[in-house]
């Protein structure tokens, strides 16, 4: 599959340069599709079983990034649920890994949007990119080292297409000459995430003031991404 990369709304065409960008591509049109309805019909689960289902999902998240083998009944002792109301929800810790997986997916997409990358200049939008995934940082370090979870399921929780806007900020800071040319987009995207993650080990292995640690690595990767100047 061929991402469209479009230099404007009329045009559409498939653009081989960036493979990673035409998985994504079509994985955000199956994201953005209307939702089949359940087995009966009926929509999501709303109220009290929505919180409770968060609260699991965000106690998973505070302890798996300190303990990622840690146990369900842990989880449940911290979202103050009994372990037989998490399985109602979870069947299995790989249940739970992919619907952790799914929210940051989305978590992901959320925070991209709202970084407004195609706004102003390419330099901007690249810093307000980095500041929205540093505080992401977190929520995906567990995950990178999770190696229950398939290629395929990255794939379809909507990872790749969340970073569809990224992938296209760097085209565009390419085309403007902000971005070296020879940086493939897979780099870009590595080199963010690993990046993040590195700045998060620092704070939490060093201390490192979180404020210090995101200057940190927007410099890093402004330094290795731009055009080298002779």
């Amino acid at each position: 599959m061929r991402h469209t990369v479009p230099h404007s709304d009329a045009e559409c065409h498939p653009d081989t340069r960036y493979p990673v960008i035409a998985r994504a591509y079509h994985g955000r049109m199956a994201a953005t599709a209307p939702s089949a309805p359940g087995p009966t019909g009926t929509p999501g689960p709303t109220g009290t079983l929505q919180r409770t289902r968060r609260a699991i999902l965000d106690a998973a998240i505070e302890v798996y990034s300190q303990d990622g083998s840690a146990s369900l009944g842990e989880i449940a002792r911290a979202a103050q649920v009994g372990r037989s109301t998490l399985h109602r929800y979870f069947a299995d810790r790989a249940a739970l890994i992919h619907a952790l997986l799914e929210d940051c997916a989305v978590a992901t997409r959320h925070a991209v949007e709202e970084a407004g990358l195609e706004d102003g200049p390419v330099a901007d939008a690249f810093r307000r990119l980095v500041r929205a995934m540093f505080d992401l940082g977190y929520r995906v370090n567990f995950l990178f080292s999770e190696d229950t979870v398939s290629p395929d399921e990255w794939t379809e929780s909507g990872w790749d297409a969340a970073h569809v806007p990224m992938a296209l900020l760097f085209q565009r800071g390419q085309d403007e000459g902000y971005f070296d040319e020879e940086v493939e987009v897979e780099w870009f995207v590595r080199s963010l995430w690993y990046l993040i993650s590195a700045g998060w080990e620092a704070m939490d292995e060093d201390g490192l003031p979180r404020h210090v640690a995101l200057e940190r690595v927007t410099r890093t990767l402004e330094g290795g991404l731009r055009p080298r100047r002779d």
